[in-house]
């Protein structure tokens, strides 16, 4: 418990410190800790992240389009207009600064719930990462294995060079220089090319997609192969798109996305396909009740669903 209370300490120092907060006294303690020296050092490999007026689709579009590289790694809050205090403090807690951690460890990015994630990896090949998803990766042998663990959903950007595997609990991707997104939650995995050739291997079998395809193995389920109808991925558009989405699912995305809890007290057992707005709460949780005759309202900061009287 004194443990957990001097990280609390230590967080909250840390805070004041990057807003500029701190009094006189407080900060000469400050900088006589001995952690003074590292956390100035991310300080200032974070200053890049500071911006005056953010926009979330436009960083994700620097991946999309090809634009210059994007700094690694930037945590974005989609619902927090005051990002950088906020993205500092959880990239500095959840360890995603690479500058103060030996090469030959693990390196993972995250991005928690409510939140997107930008990183670059040893390649210069690029990955978006959706809410409630985490990519994990060695440095030291990234050279001779482009290898990395997804949980989650991502849109890769893989620079040409030697194959690149993206493994998951579901299946694994194999590419050598495309675009696509891998979705691997619960029980359902989704590869979607958008550019170059993808291989996906799961449950003992490999097929090949070309862009434009998509492919879906759900439950243990003969794998789907469809059409995609739009150029990228509709969460980095600031959209949630399902297909044929039980209604849990979809809940379940609300909250990675949202940040929130939902509670339904109807059961439902009707599929869901269709978008809903990623950028507004409110919108979403309208449009859902109207299309099942739902109500909804809040209770200790939770979202509560149930049968419309």
């Amino acid at each position: 418990m004194k443990m957990e209370n001097r990280e609390t300490d230590e967080k909250h120092d840390l805070a004041k410190w990057l807003a500029g907060e701190m009094n006189e006294n407080e900060l000469a303690s400050f900088q006589n800790s001995p952690e003074f020296d590292d956390f100035e050092k991310i300080a200032q490999a974070s200053k890049d992240f500071r911006t005056s007026d953010f926009d979330q689709n436009a960083m994700l579009s620097k991946i999309l389009s090809g634009e210059k590289k994007v700094a690694q790694p930037k945590v974005v809050s989609l619902y927090n207009k005051n990002w950088f205090r906020v993205a500092a403090v959880l990239l500095i807690s959840v360890g995603l600064f690479f500058a103060l951690k030996p090469s030959s460890e693990v390196s993972k990015v995250l991005a928690s719930n409510g939140e997107l994630a930008l990183a670059t990896l040893p390649d210069q090949s690029e990955v978006a990462l959706n809410s409630g998803s985490e990519i994990a990766f060695s440095e030291s042998t990234w050279e001779e294995h482009r290898q990395l663990t997804l949980k989650g959903e991502a849109f890769f950007k893989v620079a040409k060079g030697k194959k690149f595997d993206v493994k998951t609990n579901l299946g694994t991707v194999t590419v050598v220089g495309t675009q696509f997104n891998v979705k691997a939650r619960e029980q359902r995995f989704e590869v979607e090319c958008y550019e170059g050739k993808v291989k996906v291997s799961a449950n003992g079998k490999s097929q090949f997609l070309t862009p434009g395809q998509q492919l879906v193995f759900e439950n243990g389920k003969v794998p789907k192969i469809a059409a995609l109808s739009d150029k990228k991925p509709a969460w980095t558009n600031g959209e949630l798109k399902f297909e044929s989405a039980s209604l849990e699912e979809v809940l379940q995305e609300f909250e990675r996305h949202f940040n929130i809890n939902i509670e339904l007290k109807t059961k439902i057992d009707q599929t869901v396909t269709g978008r809903f707005s990623g950028k507004n709460l409110d919108e979403s949780i309208e449009s859902l009740c109207k299309l099942y005759k739902l109500q909804a309202k809040t209770e200790n900061n939770v979202v509560i669903l149930s049968a419309d009287d």
